[in-house]
């Protein structure tokens, strides 16, 4: 709990289970009585164009804010009136999506988008429940429990806009409302702003590694080498007593698995089907929710041995070709799909690291367009490396994996403090809108504030 303000000093049964005790003076009320409007913009997908009016989706809507860089939409200016025929956003005004994903919600900071579906937008009545801090209610883990409750569908959970009138707001006072929305407005702006130094401080410490790992595999650990011409122009100089060979010549690569709908089956019916989603961070996670598994006879070059190089080779992101890892004794003896690529070679665990360095992916960039995302056998095949002799590669090899061991446990312990962070958000939020802070003395009197926030309503 925060140790800035205690509780109130008197607290009743609000009547309501997950709620639990609230301020005496709070009240819970459903939303159709405290909202002046409800809009859902289910319907017709509106046609989208390459420039115009910011398409607000439902990807957009993220951790409480719009983010416009998720995805990026636009309408044609002259359609705007129609598509937003149901009512026009203002700023502060609350969106919710109803489904994929369930529950995101942020307020509007421009009023020069459009809404897509999957998006309902809702305003309180003036006075009565201010727009900001019912972002912060919806985003309260007990509001988001509750709303499960209510959710329907399968594979994608989703609520209908007349189940809205079901779900519960917990009222203070509407200056008590205004203080408590600007109380998190602050707190979770530091803790975000302290989150992205450390995901900053993770990108850069990726940057470093890929970094060390291109040195290493091309120069060696030896400083005072003498140097020679590669021949290879995106590789340049390497120790004299290197040398430069294609894949081809020191290993092979097999496709991946074709297999039909017919042939999936359950855990423990089939083969396992390795996939890019089972490639994680250089290493092959067989223990996910999505594995895939088929019952269909395969060909043993398509079963996985130990100290293969699991490679992504068709994607729809750019960014995925050429992922690898290598498999364990853990994932040996699965088959693995037709989107990837299989590299068996002698020389693999030297070769790991020189598929993770900056010059690998450079190579792969050259093969791909902006319609063909795909590292075909022959492109791969004629992938070129330096190679040092093998006792050189397991004195590089030991070295780097003592490296990358180093830097996973950095980033373990970024993550975990930025973890924290996020519990420490979500929690400061349940106990500022459930009562379990008195926020009534945070700051100046908020008349100024609760004023600007009434002209927003206003025509």
């Amino acid at each position: 709990m925060s140790r800035e303000f205690g509780p109130y000093p008197a607290y009743k049964d609000s009547g309501v289970e997950w709620i639990g005790e609230m301020p005496e003076k709070w009240d819970v009320v459903s939303f159709t009585k405290s909202l002046d409007s409800i809009v859902d913009y289910r319907g017709k997908t509106p046609k989208k164009v390459e420039e115009g009016i910011f398409l607000v989706t439902a990807k957009n809507v993220k951790n409480g804010t719009i983010n416009y860089k998720i995805s990026r939409e636009f309408v044609e200016p002259l359609n705007y009136e129609e598509i937003m025929r149901r009512g026009k956003p203002r700023l502060g005004d609350v969106l919710f999506t109803t489904e994929a994903p369930l529950g995101e919600v942020a307020n509007v900071d421009t009023e020069d988008i459009a809404l897509a579906q999957r998006i309902i937008k809702i305003r309180g009545k003036q006075s009565i429940l201010d727009n900001y801090y019912l972002k912060y209610w919806i985003m309260s883990q007990g509001f988001q429990d509750n709303l499960q409750t209510f959710a329907t569908g399968s594979t994608a959970q989703g609520i209908k806009s007349s189940k809205l009138g079901q779900l519960l707001v917990m009222l203070p006072s509407y200056i008590e409302q205004v203080k408590i929305s600007d109380y998190l407005n602050q707190k979770t702006s530091e803790i975000d702003a302290l989150i992205a130094d450390k995901e900053k401080l993770i990108s850069l410490l990726e940057e470093k590694r890929q970094a060390v790992i291109t040195e290493t595999v091309t120069k060696g650990l030896d400083p005072n080498a003498k140097m020679k011409d590669s021949g290879i122009e995106w590789i340049g100089e390497i120790p004299e007593h290197w040398e430069g060979v294609k894949l081809k010549y020191i290993g092979k690569p097999t496709m991946g698995l074709l297999y039909s709908p017919n042939d999936l089956c359950g855990e423990g019916e089939g083969f396992l089907v390795l996939r890019a989603s089972n490639i994680q961070k250089g290493n092959i996670d067989i223990d996910r929710e999505d594995n895939v598994y088929v019952n269909k006879e395969i060909n043993k070059n398509q079963l996985t041995l130990k100290d293969d190089l699991l490679i992504c080779a068709r994607s729809g992101s750019r960014e995925l070709i050429g992922k690898s890892a290598m498999i364990d004794e853990k994932s040996a003896g699965n088959s693995f799909g037709v989107f990837t690529t299989i590299y068996r070679s002698i020389y693999n665990p030297y070769i790991k690291y020189v598929f993770q360095s900056g010059l690998f992916q450079s190579q792969i960039g050259t093969y791909l367009t902006s319609t063909i995302n795909q590292l075909t056998m022959q492109n791969l095949n004629n992938l070129e490396v330096v190679l040092p002799p093998v006792e050189e590669q397991s004195s590089i090899q030991e070295k780097l994996d003592s490296y990358t061991e180093s830097h996973e446990q950095a980033v373990k312990e970024i993550k975990n403090q930025i973890s924290k962070l996020k519990e420490y958000r979500e929690s400061l939020i349940y106990e500022a809108v459930t009562g379990k802070i008195d926020l009534r003395n945070y700051g100046e009197v908020a008349e100024l504030l609760v004023a600007e926030r009434g002209e927003a309503y206003g025509d």
